[in-house]
């Protein structure tokens, strides 16, 4: 696992933070200085002396330098810029590094137990001068160590602790507290050390070491001197600082997030089905899946009449649409067409408004309103309508009443029946106009009936047959059709309900995934360099 797979990890997690509506611009300036610190060539790393006023920070460099390096004196503040004091065989290398720190001030020296060490005096962090307190919060994103001077005086002082410990101490993998000025306390020294040392555990800093120094003539800083020249890998001092760095801004992310190594969706699965489907009992409402029903059966029935009644049929075809009667009653596909007529959509974003309120008090206060925009009223209506548009479309492509030859059949049938009621009509004409004899039959309960009058009715009664077979046979495959039609609509409409509907918390969640699965990557990355 190496830093470049947590770079990319942290990318990842910042494009994925950016969804949430999250202020990813910590992370982008880790990720900023981290590409730049690691583009330097050159084995030294930068030591930062951080302090408040008066705590002899000049003072320990000059006693490490065993001269005047940077001046020292009764006058508060003495720094006022950062100076380096950097080795003269890593001069050259180290320039670019120094001018990205914007460190104008550069001393050389020939010791070759700090050659790989970059040591910068900086301003106080309780100086009287605004500007001062500044440039050491520029420059400590990006140096790669910090020893933190304080004295007896000021070594519980609050600028020092709250604003600087607390905040920097996790993000450093190699700092030092330094209680200098040992001299002034005598044998108490050792007391002070053990108190700062508890105030550190205290504070939940219990990594970093308490070193006792006097940077007065003759003062030891012998504990300091060995801390800074114990043999520690200066690359493994800068990939460490940007690996805790990188860490600290995927932790920053995540906890915005609500996320911990592992990202549980916002939803359980059974909250999203049951979010669903009450949203699609409410939209098949306003459709009116029985009412499509009604209207497949009558189109059925309709589509039956010119091939199965007969030449009836084909009149009483024609009188249907042309007093427009089919487009109310048998038109399946303008009736879905025309759902927006038949209700509101309220009643449907309702069970989507009821869920998004109970979950929002659970999501962290800054990806709120990236969840809260699923309750939008115009956004949710247009993803509703847009899902059922987009259903019935897809079905009315397919909203064709069936057929069957056996209405052929019937037709056929209708046909000699018509033509033999013509016949049998015709008959009793002549027999009524030009009294021409004609045989009869014997009907014992009826008495004699004509001929013509039994073949006029045996044809009616045939005819009605026919027509009833007809229609039962037609609603048969009307209700077959109009069943298996409501249940493609309806799935067609839980498919995009289901697409659109929780789409946006879809990416909130794998956002959420990916800031938590960059959090894990980092850290294994941590652990490994570690």
């Amino acid at each position: 696992m190496t830093l470049s797979a947590s770079l990319s990890a942290l990318d990842d997690a910042v494009d994925a933070a950016a969804v949430l509506g999250l202020d990813t611009s910590r992370a982008r300036r880790v990720l900023a200085d981290a590409r730049q610190r690691l583009g330097f060539e050159g084995s030294a790393y930068v030591l930062a002396l951080v302090g408040g006023t008066g705590v002899g920070k000049s003072s320990l460099l000059n006693a490490l330098a065993g001269g005047v390096v940077s001046p020292a004196g009764a006058r508060r503040p003495t720094t006022g810029t950062a100076l380096a004091w950097v080795a003269e065989s890593a001069r050259d290398e180290t320039a670019p590094l120094l001018r990205w720190l914007d460190v104008r001030e550069v001393r050389d020296h020939a010791d070759g137990a700090f050659a790989d060490v970059a040591i910068l005096d900086l301003p106080d962090v309780d100086s009287t001068t605004p500007e001062h307190r500044a440039r050491v919060d520029e420059l400590l994103p990006r140096v790669d160590a910090v020893v933190w001077v304080a004295d007896p005086e000021k070594y519980r002082d609050a600028v020092l602790h709250d604003a600087y410990l607390r905040r920097w101490g996790p993000r450093l993998a190699r700092q030092l507290v330094v209680l200098n000025k040992a001299d002034r306390v005598g044998a108490d020294a050792e007391r002070l050390r053990e108190h700062l040392i508890a105030s550190l555990r205290a504070e939940g800093l219990d990594n970093i070491r308490v070193a006792v120094t006097s940077a007065t003539g003759g003062g030891d800083t012998r504990e300091l001197r060995d801390w800074i020249a114990d043999g520690v890998e200066a690359k493994r001092v800068i990939a460490e600082r940007v690996a805790t760095e990188l860490h600290g801004a995927s932790l920053d992310l995540a906890t915005r997030a609500g996320v911990s190594a592992d990202a549980n969706p916002l939803l359980t699965t059974e909250q999203r089905a049951q979010v669903l489907a009450d949203v699609a009992r409410e939209a098949a409402a306003i459709i009116d899946l029985a009412g499509l029903e009604r209207q497949a059966v009558a189109a059925t029935r309709l589509a039956a009449r010119p091939r199965g009644a007969g030449p009836f049929g084909l009149v009483t075809t024609f009188l249907y649409r042309a007093s427009g009667r089919d487009r109310s009653v048998a038109d399946p596909e303008g009736y879905l067409r025309r759902w927006r007529e038949r209700g509101s959509l309220a009643r449907a974003a309702e069970p989507v408004r009821r869920l998004i309120g109970d979950l929002l008090p659970r999501v962290p206060s800054e990806a709120r309103a990236a969840v809260a925009s699923l309750i939008d009223a115009g956004a949710l209506h247009a993803r509703l309508t847009g899902a059922i548009d987009a259903a019935v479309a897809t079905r009315i492509a397919e909203v064709r009443p069936p057929t069957s030859i056996v209405w052929s059949l019937i037709g056929a049938l209708q046909y000699i029946v018509t033509a033999g009621l013509l016949f049998a009509g015709l008959w009793i004409a002549a027999v009524f106009f030009l009294h021409a004899p004609f045989a009869s039959v014997d009907v014992p309960v009826l008495g004699p009936i004509p001929t013509p009058l039994i073949v006029l009715a045996a044809l009616l009664l045939a005819g009605y047959v026919l027509a009833r077979f007809l229609g039962m046979h037609a609603g048969m495959l009307g209700r077959r059709w109009a069943r298996r039609l409501r249940g493609d609509l309806t799935r067609e409409l839980d498919t995009r309900l289901g697409d659109v509907l929780l789409a946006r918390l879809d990416t909130i969640d794998a956002a959420r995934v990916r800031i938590a699965g960059a959090r894990a990557t980092i850290e294994r990355a941590e652990q490994h360099q570690g």
